[in-house]
């Protein structure tokens, strides 16, 4: 068994966007863990640099996320222009089409020692920075704090994150109900961490492939040690169990 936090939220609009996207920037349908980790690091006051920060008190930290598993939330795409200046006059007009997910509802899931996760469970409680879901302006709403011990859980997966490519598993079972409407699971390189060099740049580290799975379909993975929070399934995104 082991100790884990879980911080359940909800946003009316939320955005991760892909890193590699430009000028048609597509959302992640969950926050990946660089973004779970920039959170917890906003609601103890952590600056960009203190949090990458080799000594950090979130380096050790565990992070994975569950979504919500009564519906998916709805998709829309928005245009915006970036004003691009040169001598002090607007030289250039760059539209890009930016996706956005509305109405989402998580889980977030953060493990390590207790003591950090009581630390962290009071800086949620009173963050302090404002807490978002993508952008800054993308608010979020605390619904609710809990911290238990979870034990280990059978491995079938919805709606959360597995670290490696699920496309090159051998044995995956899908769950799938005759009628059903779903997303395909999403595979995506990522970072698990940034470094932060001395003009404030980040510049990423371990970069992993990451499934992101959709709810309605339930993955089932031999061999893969899950743990379970409140009846559902998950691993460590940064940080395999066992």
């Amino acid at each position: 068994m082991e100790w884990v936090l879980g911080v359940t939220v909800r946003a009316p609009v939320a955005s991760f966007r892909r890193p590699l996207d430009h000028n048609y920037q597509r959302t992640l349908p969950m926050p990946p863990p660089t973004t779970l980790l920039g959170i917890a690091g906003a609601a103890l006051g952590l600056s960009d640099r203190a949090l990458w920060a080799p000594n950090s008190p979130l380096r050790k930290l565990k992070v994975s996320v569950l979504m919500d598993d009564d519906r998916m939330p709805g998709r829309a795409r928005d245009m915006w222009t970036v004003l691009k200046i040169k001598g002090g006059r607007i030289a250039e007009r760059s539209p890009y089409f930016r996706e956005l997910l509305f109405g989402v509802r998580y889980t977030l899931l953060y493990g390590g020692e207790k003591s950090v996760l009581e630390t962290l469970a009071a800086a949620f409680d009173e963050p302090a920075y404002p807490l978002s879901l993508g952008r800054d302006d993308e608010l979020l709403v605390i619904e609710s704090l809990d911290m238990d011990e979870v034990r280990s859980g059978p491995p079938r997966f919805q709606g959360t994150l597995l670290p490696g490519d699920v496309r090159q598993i051998e044995g995956l079972r899908p769950q799938v109900s005759p009628g059903l409407h779903f997303e395909p699971p999403l595979v995506e390189t990522l970072p698990l961490a940034f470094s932060v060099d001395r003009r404030g740049l980040r510049n990423p580290e371990r970069m992993t492939p990451l499934s992101f799975l959709p709810v309605g379909i339930e993955i089932e993975v031999p061999g893969l040690q899950a743990l379970q929070w409140q009846g559902r399934s998950f691993v460590w995104a940064n940080g395999m169990t066992g």
